[in-house]
């Protein structure tokens, strides 16, 4: 689980900004927690802001992180630094993340130079329960610090540990954290003892998925993969008024899947199949299947190793009113087809991040969704953050004072502030939706009516 996430000088961010997801000072609603040793973790967090002021941005450098980890490389499209001053233009770009997974505590982060399309750091720390730090490993380029204190069991694996660390402390452009989990072979089924450094990277591969309005991550798994929670569905979108009465899956051509997407795009997509196939519980199947949305429609792959063998997509019964492909519903219906797998899928440990999750949709909708998910009837240990303008969910009687983050635009940098450390002694029957309207925790746009001028 996503612990906190901490970013400093990326497009609209200037000065290191944090989303935290350990409980601060609220009190109540213990089914909105998780635990991690002996601290208290948000199930949900919510960001609320104006146009403009980071919300998206912090978002996209939490995801830009994930990126670049997966891929092992600096992609320039992908990033910006702030350019509020030249002091933050030539300063470096630092992302961290601190998770917990399997029992213990990890923070990875790593710093760039954007400009140079150079990492300059990148660290990895261990802490047990008592918060203690251990140094996993340290590239810091500027400081000429190259540290390795990985004990092997394994002689040769130790050694080969050494070699890849050094090959990879003399390459200032890609980080470790990637090259020791690509191509290695056999590394971490020959000695288990550093099983951490593949579960840490395969957390970002198939744990924190990421939503926006126009689509979401691809080769995820969706709720469509497990037709026995269909029922569910179905009752779920029922009580969101979704007249969608029966899916069905239809086998297509590849070309009538992929004809239109640029090549590089489809070559895209087969490489994320190959990461996939690499994961250690997929090694013995002879293939899997994958659900996706691209452009406008959804569709189930079959692949494997050796590529992808068929293609099938969806289409939705309307009771007797007829059946539609997926480009033919709604574009609210297709938000809450994609959001429903955070509610539906039997998965755990996931961090769903949605931006905008209100895109689309009636404000009734959002806030049943965000019920749904919180809802103790339906227990998870998934992790949800949102950012939104439905200022219908600034209820204390429906989320705590630190699932709610302000977000401002000062000087042309992104501030977040968490209602829990913004106003300690907020009463729980304060309407914050009004107090947030009128102001009171900025994040609202400064509008100039005409006359007033």
């Amino acid at each position: 689980m996503l612990l906190d996430f901490s970013v400093e000088n990326f497009a609209s961010i200037g000065a290191r900004q944090t989303i935290s997801l350990i409980t601060g000072k609220a009190r109540g609603k213990s089914e909105h927690l998780l635990n991690a040793h002996r601290q208290r973790v948000l199930k949900f967090s919510s960001i609320y802001g104006g146009n403009g002021a980071g919300k998206s941005t912090l978002i996209k450098a939490m995801h830009f992180g994930k990126k670049m980890i997966l891929h092992g490389y600096l992609d320039k499209r992908q990033m910006a630094t702030n350019k509020s001053s030249q002091l933050w233009m030539d300063a470096p770009t630092e992302f961290t993340y601190t998770l917990f997974l399997n029992g213990k505590l990890y923070e990875y982060g790593f710093k760039l130079f954007w400009k140079e399309e150079k990492v300059v750091k990148e660290w990895l720390i261990e802490k047990n329960s008592r918060l203690e730090p251990h140094l996993v490993f340290i590239r810091d380029f500027a400081a000429h610090e190259f540290e390795l204190n990985i004990r092997a069991k394994d002689p040769e694996v130790a050694n080969r540990l050494s070699v890849y660390f050094n090959d990879a402390s003399s390459e200032d452009n890609i980080l470790f954290l990637n090259e020791i989990n690509s191509h290695k072979g056999n590394l971490f089924t020959a000695d288990s003892s550093f099983q951490y450094l593949r579960t840490i990277y395969r957390w970002f591969l198939s744990k924190l998925k990421f939503v926006y309005p126009n689509g979401s991550d691809l080769g995820r798994y969706s709720f469509i993969n497990y037709p026995e929670n269909h029922g569910d569905l179905h009752s779920y979108l029922s009580s969101l008024d979704i007249p969608i009465s029966e899916m069905s899956y239809v086998e297509i051509p590849f070309e009538q899947a992929f004809g239109d997407v640029p090549e590089t795009v489809v070559k895209d997509i087969e490489t994320d199949f190959k990461e996939l196939c690499m994961l250690d519980d997929r090694k013995d199947a002879s293939s899997f299947e994958v659900v996706f949305r691209l452009l406008d429609s959804y569709y189930i792959v079959v692949a494997s190793a050796d590529g992808i063998s068929s293609v099938k997509t969806i289409s939705f019964t309307h009771g007797k009113y007829g059946t539609y492909e997926f480009k033919e519903e709604s574009d609210g219906t297709k938000r809450i087809l994609e959001l429903l797998e955070m509610i539906t899928s039997p998965e755990n440990d996931i961090t769903y991040v949605v931006d905008e999750i209100d895109r689309s949709l009636h404000p009734l909708l959002t806030e049943e969704l965000i019920s749904m998910y919180l809802s103790p009837e339906r227990p998870n240990q998934n992790q949800l953050i949102i950012t939104t303008h439905e200022s219908r969910l600034l209820n204390l009687k429906r989320l705590r004072k630190d699932e709610i983050y302000f977000a401002s635009n000062k000087n042309e940098q992104s501030e977040f502030v968490r209602l829990d450390k913004y106003d300690a002694d907020t009463r729980t029957d304060l309407n914050i939706e009004l107090s947030y309207l009128n102001g009171r925790y900025g994040g609202i746009p400064k509008i100039i009516k005409r006359g007033d001028t």
